[in-house]
């Protein structure tokens, strides 16, 4: 999509594909065969927009897409269709040429296409306004850089490996061709065939068709997978190689030595998981780990006459701060200069918009966007560039937040409690927290440092789906490298209990900023901050998140403490949470939160989380 190149054979030719992504797009769907009118299509599928970037057609045409024209374009969203539908809307087409000169393409999206058809290889562009269509000469090699993406000189650059490349070899079988296109470039990792840039935009695949005298075919690499598969037009062959075969066939009937290692790897790395999660019980699900407790809330509800006797504990936020409540609802009640600077968006905001308001306020990149409504990180984004805050916008369909981002290197969960009628509040844990990282011994690669440590091989999974081939990298001996730049608990962070932290002099200071937040009793505050002596000084120090009736104690989740200290430590501030709510109750006239009310909040933040969970 983003890298192609074209080279002829003596009884046909080669053409693939390096496709180019952000890491908020979904996985395509591995090449399969679709009926595309009097001839079927073979092509990998795009699981957001239904279409593609790369097509076999049965009677020998083909065709790939690369984004972008001539130049780098703006952008200008909403447009009419994704270009991906426009690609297989040619292909289906009696003759693919005539197709696509005949297509009405207002409201797409600039692009080029490279076609070879009944013999012939075509260059067609869209700029935006015109089509461009010239013959190419079929028994000369060609390669093609997306203008969205690289400029003239680097796609100059890429032209002199091609040709370096190309006169090194007096043979070239297809797997030369795939393994050009994961090596290619010159250790330059956001312009080399295989590139990355700042793990947002990244090499998703590597996909080639071959047609020769002995037929047509697909090769696809999945290389957040590492997953390969071949298809052509006979049935058989359709299949991955790694596929489970049906019609009662024997599961392992037809796999190769290479299969049996591979699938005995996943067995011992699955079991080596499944083990860790066993014996740290910080990993256990949530309501396992709540489990032998939930008796002790139970009673404290019959003594208060409510399951949701929290509401009043924190009267001026939402539901007091237990769940559903929205950030942006908080951030208004906190003084202006304790929280990072901060841009509301409505779901379905344009792109455009957006990157108008930001400038309107001066807010620059690097950038965290995030759910208005959200938990446990979930959807939380670093944007680093323009094309990041489109995708986020594109993306998104619930209410987000754009917000400047605090490069302090200091993050802490401080807890703070005060009851109603009492001078002072008090501080009942500190929580610190590490981001995921590895640091190199120049040796070892990502992967293999990640693997040796039970938190980050839990994060394997997600990782690699972000980082792809970069996680075979070799860091220098020394070097730390954080690969989750955020600080919770189920992304990777490792809590530690700093509650030997508390002072006289740090339950003041945090007492002083809590009552400058009207009527908040009960919660944690997440801060970034440069240093413990600053924070005391109420000096460089930002408030990312203030959390009310639903924060947990996360000190418990330090790896030294036991269940039972975490069990403790739940009782001692749900009875803390109790007192408070039933104090303000009462010397505030507030009812409880019925039943009936509490059920509803509760199953519509379940449905709000699980549209999020589907994005």
């Amino acid at each position: 999509m983003c890298t192609v190149t074209y080279i002829p054979s003596r009884d046909g030719f080669f053409l693939t594909s390096n496709r180019d992504e952000s890491r908020h797009r979904s996985a395509a769907l591995t090449p399969g065969v679709y009926s595309g009118g009097r001839h079927r299509l073979i092509y990998p599928k795009d699981a957001d927009g239904g279409g593609s970037w790369i097509v076999l057609k049965e009677n020998g045409a083909a065709a790939v897409l690369l984004n972008g024209a001539f130049l780098k374009h703006m952008r200008q969203p909403p447009y009419r269709v994704s270009r991906g539908v426009v690609l297989l809307e040619i292909m289906q087409a009696m003759d693919p040429l005539k197709g696509m000169a005949q297509i009405d393409l207002g409201g797409i999206e600039p692009f080029t296409l490279v076609l070879f058809v009944q013999g012939n290889l075509w260059e067609c562009r869209w700029d935006g306004h015109w089509k461009h269509i010239v013959s190419l000469d079929k028994t000369h090699p060609h390669i093609w850089s997306s203008a969205t993406l690289y400029d003239e000189r680097v796609a100059k650059e890429r032209e002199g490996w091609f040709e370096k490349w190309l006169k090194d070899r007096k043979r070239i079988a297809p797997g030369d061709i795939v393994s050009f296109h994961h090596s290619a470039g010159k250790r330059d990792i956001r312009n080399d065939l295989v590139m990355n840039r700042d793990n947002e935009l990244y090499t998703v695949s590597v996909t080639s068709i071959v047609v020769s005298g002995e037929g047509s075919r697909m090769f696809y690499n999945d290389l957040a997978t590492g997953r390969e598969a071949v298809a052509a037009f006979d049935s058989v062959s359709t299949l991955s190689f790694r596929a489970p075969l049906k019609d009662g066939k024997k599961r392992w009937e037809g796999l190769t030595l290479t299969d049996f290692k591979s699938r005995w790897e996943r067995l011992k790395l699955a079991a080596r998981r499944f083990r860790v999660r066993l014996t740290h019980w910080e990993y256990w699900p949530t309501h396992l780990i709540y489990a032998p407790v939930y008796p002790y809330w139970l009673w404290l509800s019959l003594r208060g006459r409510s399951f949701f006797f929290f509401n009043a504990a924190n009267p001026r936020i939402e539901y007091a701060g237990f769940t559903h409540e929205r950030k942006s609802g908080i951030y208004q009640q906190l003084p202006s200069r304790y929280y990072p600077r901060t841009q509301f968006c409505a779901a379905g905001a344009r792109p455009d918009e957006v990157a108008q308001q930001l400038a309107n306020r001066a807010l620059h990149f690097p950038l965290i966007a995030k759910p208005d409504i959200g938990e446990r990180g979930t959807q939380v984004s670093l944007l680093r560039t323009d094309a990041q805050l489109e995708e986020y916008c594109r993306r998104s369909k619930v209410d987000f937040l754009i917000q400047e981002y605090i490069s302090y290197e200091m993050e802490a969960g401080i807890f703070y409690v005060r009851v109603p009628g009492e001078a002072r509040g008090r501080i009942t844990g500190i929580v610190g927290k590490e981001f995921l990282s590895v640091t190199g011994d120049g040796r070892s690669t990502v992967r293999e440092l990640l693997m040796r440590e039970p938190r980050s091989l839990l994060q394997l999974g997600s990782l690699t789906s972000r980082y792809g081939n970069l996680l075979d990298n070799v860091p220098a001996p020394g070097i730390r490298q954080v690969l989750v730049p955020y600080g919770n608990h189920c992304r990777g962070a490792k809590f530690i209990d700093c509650s030997d932290r508390i002072t006289e002099e740090l339950s003041a200071v945090i007492d002083r900023i809590c009552k400058r937040v009207p009527d908040f009793y009960y919660g944690r505050l997440d801060i970034k901050f440069t240093s413990w002596d600053d924070l005391l000084q109420e000096k460089n120090f930002s408030i990312i998140e203030l959390n009310g009736a639903g924060s947990e104690p996360t000190h418990i989740y330090d790896p030294a403490h036991s269940v039972f200290f975490a069990w403790r430590e739940i009782i001692r501030h749900w009875r803390l949470l109790f007192r408070i709510s039933l104090a303000n109750a009462e010397r505030k006239k507030i009812p409880l939160m019925k039943t009936r009310e509490g059920l509803r909040m509760l199953v519509t933040h379940s449905r709000y989380l699980k549209m999020m969970e589907q994005l």
